[in-house]
């Protein structure tokens, strides 16, 4: 037993004693406010009634005052609710970590660390630090010895005594133990062999030095993480934003950090991890949600990521796709973002025409008066708001002449014999001269304003435009983006292609509410994106997090994550590597490897090699898919992905075994796993990991040519055992030299 075993339980006691005194005060709080939520509506009656009976001034100040005050209420009450919760996670464990540092000519501290701070009210005692405190920063960082950490008065130098962690659940010590090394082995370990389930988890306990140091990093703005799969990226982005949510609490709030991420069914999956640290979580934002949110109806159908890829898994082999591959690839180079510019340019330069706008013998903005204001006056506007200003001076001189319009029609109606009242003829006469109006102000419009669906299909459609600002697409390839536009489709390549056009054009303004931004899976977004994304999010903080060896997209995607911050910010960039990977196990990482490369190094936890079956026929395949399942059901494993190339397989699979075993189909990039045992298409398994993984290789020439990024990233979704089914002669299994294990 450990020497200071006693202790360390005496003072856990005294620790949950004083969080339960602070909790029952909490849930006294919580009874308080119920009873004023009582008193101020009962107050509100008897001193308004009803509320439709508000028919003084005096009467709708009080039912004003009295609202605030509810308002105010709730706000007190949803806070004190939030801080039941966090001392019920606390008295069930308060803290994981302890540090004793002597801070050079101090006297020995000692620091216990947890998921949430702890202070007592009565004397202000911390008994808890936050694992977001600076001075926590020294368990991550260093082994006993020399230490520092960075304090807001400076940098703290001293000796880091001990380093001690723990186990604590439900309240009782399991394990505790003094470490000289990293934070790995026996807490680590067990936690990496423990089972994954349909959401992920927080790290705080087990943060590496290398994660730490892209989680707490300031050095510059914009921040671009590359990492193997299974290096904790998307856990380092959620503990990176729940990490400035601390650090910045009096200037960033959970609305003003932006996650984007591949698609929904990823956000509701990492759903929980930062309510479990305390914090609200922030808003996620996929590419197709964001064209939506701006374009809204513009287009009937707007393609997702997943649509798009399943397309291209189906089509990949077919000669009438290739002049649509052709345009994937192209609409995520740089060379098409350069495109894009130039063609705002050509649109200033060659597009817009100005003509008279006149009503008989009235003029009311010559052609060339127009073309001073647009290229002269207020050239140094973006176009959509010289055009907006310019509308709304020509609007104002319609409307006078409108108003004279008016009275004459007055008059007319007036000397009638047929109308005699007159707030008839007032109306009658404002509606006959807009109607006689009516081509003048639709002439407006169409001249002065910019109709981007249009705009972005004159680009394919105009040879002498495309050709004009470099373009180099087939003419096919062209006409298939014009027809799918024509036919209100926006495929999932000229989402951002249309969005940095408006940004260009001055149709999209910056969002200055977004105060930082975090882009997972950032090998994926194009050259366009990010130059978007440089528009729309100047001067906020920027993280990016990828991984080269996983831009599953064979025709699209930037793939380098520092030329990606780069464009952001290049003289504002910091650049981090992570050689390290946790999820897997060292024979999958292995086995991986010889599918690509990736130089990630796995953490140091065996398991079974990955054993590879060949199958006769098709339905031998969905034999060993349900024997498969029921033998890792057996080995205690919760969860199992069963990964199809395509969801078109996936949806033949799901029928076959949904009878033998307890399956769901994940077909949709909305859909959420709510099932331990899942059938899901290679594209959606991206981001997510499982105890288990089957890879189903159902045809010959399945993941054989140019998809090893595709076959790495979805084995790599295994924590600790996969399964390779494949069809026999399957190229996949010749490439992989037949390797296959007793199981």
């Amino acid at each position: 037993m450990h020497p200071d075993w006693k202790n360390e339980i005496e003072r856990l006691e005294y620790v949950k004693q004083e969080i339960n005194n602070e909790f029952k005060q909490r849930i006294a709080k919580a009874g308080m406010y119920k009873n004023e939520m009582r008193a101020i509506n009962k107050q509100m009656w008897e001193e308004l009634g009803p509320l439709s009976g508000l028919s003084t001034v005096d009467a709708a100040v009080t039912f004003t005052q009295h609202i605030n005050s509810l308002k105010q209420n709730l706000a007190e009450t949803v806070e004190n609710r939030k801080v039941i919760e966090r001392f019920e996670q606390q008295m069930n464990s308060p803290y994981f970590a302890r540090i004793d540092f002597k801070e050079d000519d101090w006297e020995l501290e000692s620091f216990y660390i947890g998921i949430y701070g702890f202070r007592k009210d009565d004397t202000g005692d911390i008994l808890i630090y936050d694992w977001r405190a600076p001075v926590s920063s020294m368990f991550y960082d260093y082994e006993p010895g020399r230490a520092s950490y960075i304090s807001p008065s400076g940098n703290i130098e001293g000796d880091l005594v001990l380093k001690r962690q723990y186990r604590i659940e439900k309240g009782e010590m399991k394990l505790m133990f003094d470490s000289n090394i990293a934070i790995e082995d026996d807490i680590l370990q067990d936690i990496l062999a423990g089972s994954a389930d349909n959401r992920m988890k927080t790290i705080v306990s087990t943060i590496q030095r290398e994660q730490n140091r892209a989680i707490r990093n300031e050095n510059k703005r914009i921040l671009a993480v590359q990492g193997p799969a299974g290096s904790g990226k998307t856990s380092i982005a959620l503990h990176r934003a729940a990490y400035l949510l601390y650090r910045y609490r009096d200037s960033i709030k959970a609305e003003n950090i932006l996650l984007f991420t591949p698609n929904e069914l990823f956000s509701k999956y990492i759903s929980s991890v930062l309510p479990e640290l305390g914090e609200d979580d922030i808003s996620g934002r996929t590419l197709v949600g964001f064209a939506q949110e701006i374009l809204g109806d513009r287009f009937g159908k707007y393609e997702t990521y997943a649509e798009m890829m399943e397309w291209q898994l189906l089509n990949k082999f077919s000669a009438n796709a290739l002049s649509r591959l052709e345009a994937i690839k192209y609409k995520s180079s740089g060379e098409f973002a350069d495109v894009i510019e130039r063609f705002a340019e050509y649109f200033e330069d060659k597009i817009i025409k100005f003509n008279d706008i006149y009503y008989k013998d009235v003029v009311f903005a010559s052609a060339k008066e127009l073309e001073d204001l647009f290229h002269v006056s207020y050239k140094h506007m973006k176009i959509s708001k010289r055009l907006s200003r310019i509308e709304m001076q020509v609007l104002m001189r319609i409307k006078e002449y409108r108003k004279q319009l008016e009275h004459e029609k007055e008059k007319e109606l007036a000397e009638s014999s047929e109308y005699v009242d007159e707030s008839e003829v007032k109306a009658l006469s404002r509606l006959a001269a807009r109607k006689e109006l009516e081509p003048i102000y639709q002439r407006v419009k169409e001249m002065l304003s910019i109709d981007i669906v249009e705009l972005y299909r004159m680009l394919f459609e105009n040879m002498e435009a495309f050709s004009a600002c470099g373009g180099i697409l087939s003419d096919a390839a062209c006409r298939d983006t014009a027809e799918a536009i024509k036919k209100g489709i926006l495929y999932y390549e000229d989402q951002v292609p249309v969005l940095y056009l408006m940004e260009l054009l001055g149709l999209i303004d910056p969002d200055s509410n977004i105060k930082h931004v975090i882009i997972d899976e950032a090998q994926d977004y194009s050259v366009a994106a990010y130059k978007l994304f440089s528009r729309l999010y100047t001067g906020c903080g920027v993280t990016l997090l990828g991984d080269l060896s996983q831009n599953i997209n064979p025709t699209g995607g930037i793939g380098n994550i520092k030329l990606a911050g780069e464009i952001l910010d290049s003289k504002n960039l910091d650049y981090i590597e992570l050689d390290k990977t946790y999820r897997s196990t060292i024979e999958i990482m292995e086995f991986a490897g010889r599918i690509l490369p990736s130089g990630g190094k796995p953490f140091g936890r065996h398991g079974k090699t990955p054993l590879i079956m060949e199958a006769n026929s098709i339905d031998e395949v969905y034999s060993q898919v349900v024997s498969g399942i029921k033998q890792i059901e057996e080995e205690g494993f919760n969860t199992v992905a069963v990964i199809c190339r395509t969801l078109q397989e996936c949806r033949k699979v799901y029928e076959e075994i949904k009878n033998e075993v307890n399956v769901e189909l994940i077909a949709k990039s909305d859909d959420e796993i709510m099932a331990d045992i899942v059938v899901i298409p290679s594209y959606l398994a991206k981001g997510l990991e499982f105890d288990a993984v089957m890879v189903l290789v159902l045809s010959e020439n399945e993941y054989a040519e140019g998809e090893e990024q595709l076959l790495y990233t979805i084995c790599t979704r295994a924590l600790h055992r996969l399964d390779i089914c494949a069809i026999k002669g399957a190229s996949l299994i010749e490439k992989l030299g037949k390797k296959a294990s007793e199981g």
